[in-house]
């Protein structure tokens, strides 16, 4: 379109940096403000490179990439959406770049450049360097404490065949949505033939703009593909799964790294073994899948797309681990949502039980039966590899899970092994919930290690024993982390250096002098290693729960109860503070 200084000074006067100068001061930017088009999926800059400009985003949407807090591959940051500025920072520091930015969508941005003119127009005009200053403050301060640099803004449904009811699930989303904003519902009715400028105007004017794709309008589905700043692709869960009709989302590439979501509607009650991962071995790449049964799974899908969903990180820590359960129970009491969870050791056995929507006694029970009747570490065997079999371990998760997937969960989760094989963390969000969940169990020395496709799995928490920075990587920004590794893990009444003859250390054990055992100290041994980076982790809760355990074991099993009580009556008391 052809580009007005009208354009400049409305572009300007809709940023917080500049839309609080007075009218002339921005009128003396407009010379510097040079108009600039990106087409989905370009760059703008890489991170690195000098930061010779700082730009204003007039429409469309930008992405900010790279490496998220647990390392892995590139991933998408945060979106930067129309009236907010991009490269400040390196703008008046001139440090280099500190991400890769490119285009999810087409753009309209000015750019202005670093030059002495401008420096000394913002250096005689103090307001707009205070402005821009208390604007960089202000993402560093939210980025810090744990949000995403802006929340998505516009979602295109698109449905799997034309006989899904799209509109409802549209209008059921948007009602859930509108807590959070102002939300539109804008389908082909509504949208079809308006230019850029109508649309920027429906997304300046709402807080989330739903495009409901009509599977019988292609150019209609090009629009809504083209103006999304995320994809929510529909299905209904028992009908065959079919190549996916849009081939821009077929894959992360394809899709310009815009977040791809599953949403398949199904009946009430548990979603079926198998159906969601025959839907999302169609796509390549990471895809999440969302079930929808009841208007609580839209509010549970409304929260992840404004970002205020509620993510539950439990860590490892034996039988100090039922302390979870009573946390749970806490917070189901307090109404507080759990829409994603994750964990390590126990703390993933506890999460898996509430992604599959347990009640609090059933998970009591199933706990107990694993646990305490089903004495996991009584297969003892010849310590050539470990101390038990892990045949009894096998089989009581087996027996719990069933086969479940992962994928299948209602609630989204994921539980983590350490990769011996290649040194990493693995974090599961796919595959047989009992397999992974034994995988992230397997303590060095007193459970055999799990052996997948060439690979050799431990205990999740010998790396990773409270994973905050997958829960936050995954896109999820308020996270309460329940860290029952705590101190005094394995205490010691006396000062010895050497083990005593064997009819000497049974007197001993006989009259209260008893060492810690060996499985406590492989338990614990396990654990130590990740808490270097255990207050890294905790500082990226939004709250943390340590509830007191100082009076039961790593393996205490038979305190079960009172490891529930007193962390469902400390976890009350937290929750009731202001």
């Amino acid at each position: 379109m052809a580009w007005t200084r009208q354009d400049t000074l409305d572009g300007l006067e809709r940023t917080a940096v500049f839309g609080g100068l007075r009218a002339e001061l921005r009128a003396a930017l407009v010379p510097y403000a040079e108009p600039q088009e990106l087409h989905g999926g370009d760059v703008l800059f890489r991170a690195g490179e000098p930061s010779l400009a700082l730009y204003v985003l007039c429409s469309g949407s930008l992405g900010a990439f790279g490496r998220g807090l647990a390392g892995g591959a590139e991933q998408l940051l945060g979106a930067i959406t129309p009236g907010e500025t991009v490269g400040e920072l390196g703008f008046l520091t001139g440090q280099p770049r500190s991400a890769t930015v490119r285009a999810l969508r087409d753009c309209t941005l000015l750019r202005l450049g670093r030059s002495d003119v401008l420096l000394r127009l913002m250096a005689e005009h103090p307001q707009a360097l205070a402005e821009s200053l208390r604007h960089i403050l202000q993402r560093l301060g939210r980025r810090d404490a744990g949000e995403a640099l802006t929340p998505p803004r516009t979602f295109a449904l698109l449905g799997a065949h034309a006989r899904l009811p799209l509109r409802d699930a549209a209008e059921r989303l948007a009602v859930a949505l509108r807590p959070f904003g102002a939300t539109l519902v804008l389908d082909a009715a509504l949208g079809r033939g308006q230019d850029a400028a109508w649309h920027s105007a429906r997304e300046r004017e709402h807080r989330f703009v739903l495009y409901v794709a009509d599977a019988g309008d292609a150019a209609w589905r090009a629009t809504c593909i083209r103006q999304a700043d995320q994809f929510l692709l529909t299905a209904e869960l028992g009908a065959p799964p079919q190549p996916w009709p849009d081939a821009l989302c077929r894959s992360g590439g394809d899709a310009l790294h815009r977040t791809r979501r599953l949403l398949l509607l199904g009946p009430p009650g548990a979603p079926p073994a198998q159906r969601a991962r025959e839907w999302l071995r169609l796509f390549g790449g990471a895809v999440q899948a969302h079930h929808l049964r009841d208007d609580a799974d839209f509010a549970r899908l409304a929260r992840h797309l404004a970002q205020r969903a509620v993510g539950l990180v439990l860590s490892g820590g034996g039988a100090r681990g039922f302390g979870h359960v009573g946390v749970v129970r806490a917070l189901r009491e307090r109404g507080t949502p759990i829409d994603a969870i994750g964990g390590t050791s126990i703390g993933a056995i506890v999460g898996a039980a509430v992604a599959c929507e347990w009640s609090d006694a059933e998970i009591d029970a199933q706990l107990r039966a694993g646990f305490i009747s089903g004495h996991p570490l009584r297969d003892l065997t010849l310590p050539l590899i470990a101390l038990t079999r892990g045949k009894r371990a096998t089989r009581l998760l087996q027996r719990a899970f069933g086969t479940r997937r992962i994928e299948d969960l209602a609630i989204p989760f994921f539980c983590l092994s350490t990769n011996l094989t290649e040194g990493r963390v693995d974090v599961h969000r796919d595959g047989a919930l009992w397999k992974w969940l034994r995988a992230g169990a397997a303590i060095p020395g007193i459970l055999p290690p799990l052996l997948d496709r060439g690979m050799v799995h431990v205990d999740g928490a010998v790396l990773n024993n409270l994973p905050t920075d997958v829960m936050r990587d995954a896109g999820v920004h308020h996270i309460i982390a329940v860290d029952i590794s705590g101190d005094n893990a394995l205490p010691a009444a006396f000062e010895d250096a050497a083990l005593p003859a064997l009819p000497r250390l049974t007197w001993q054990w006989l009259h209260g002098r008893q060492w810690p055992s060996l499985f406590a100290i492989l338990v614990r041994a396990a654990m130590v290693q990740s808490e270097s980076s255990t207050e890294m982790r905790r500082g990226l809760a939004t709250r943390l729960l340590t509830p007191p355990h100082a009076d039961v074991g790593l393996l205490s099993w038979h305190a079960h109860a009172r490891a529930i009580d007193s962390a469902y009556r400390y976890t009350l008391a937290y929750d009731a503070l202001p």
